[in-house]
């Protein structure tokens, strides 16, 4: 582990369902990144513009996508230029995000892709990717590539081989990490 990695074991992250909800809603996606149906495939749905509120008493979230598909044999669904933001019950922004692609499995593992970003107001976090993976059995959230995480402005890492192993509260760079942090001298 390196030592910008040990700074994530007594770091808070966000809640685990933050990083589930935005893992299973978030998504924004252009031409390229197109849902990656095989050819047998065909989707038993397609919702085109989808606008969804979901109200409770702790606030609400809205989820917009430009294309929901469905798929039946491989029990999955392709969200595509999509955005979430959630609010408290006083209408303030809790957590707001966007990918272009999201696949959600019916076991709820997801792969997000392109252009991830996540923020999380109330912990002040923010997390910036190409490419994350969400294992929900295990409760593991992997990056490829690049991953940047911000927290409440004094602490901001980027590197590659990103693993948080939600379960157990441990995140890790594996491949190495650059980035700064303040500390508070208490003499």
């Amino acid at each position: 582990m390196t030592e910008f990695a040990r700074v994530f074991d007594n770091t808070p992250m966000p809640h685990p369902s933050v990083i589930l909800i935005s893992l299973l809603f978030i998504a924004s996606c252009d031409s390229k990144l197109s849902s990656s149906r095989t050819e047998d495939e065909i989707p038993y749905y397609i919702a085109k513009g989808l606008e969804q509120i979901t109200i409770s008493s702790q606030g609400r979230a809205e989820i917009k996508a430009d294309v929901v598909e469905a798929f039946q044999e491989t029990d999955r669904t392709v969200f595509l230029e999509a955005e979430l933001t959630e609010y408290d019950s006083d209408g303030k922004v809790l957590m707001e995000g966007r990918a272009r692609k999201i696949e959600l499995e019916g076991n709820n593992d997801a792969v997000a892709q392109g252009d991830i970003y996540v923020r999380d107001f109330v912990g002040g976090i923010s997390l910036e990717a190409e490419k994350l993976t969400w294992k929900n059995r295990e409760r593991l959230l992997s990056g490829e590539g690049v991953v940047s995480i911000g927290f409440k402005d004094s602490i901001e890492i980027s590197g590659e081989g990103f693993v948080a192993d939600i379960a157990r509260n441990v995140y890790e760079f594996k491949s190495g990490a650059s980035g700064t942090f303040e500390t508070v001298d208490r003499q």
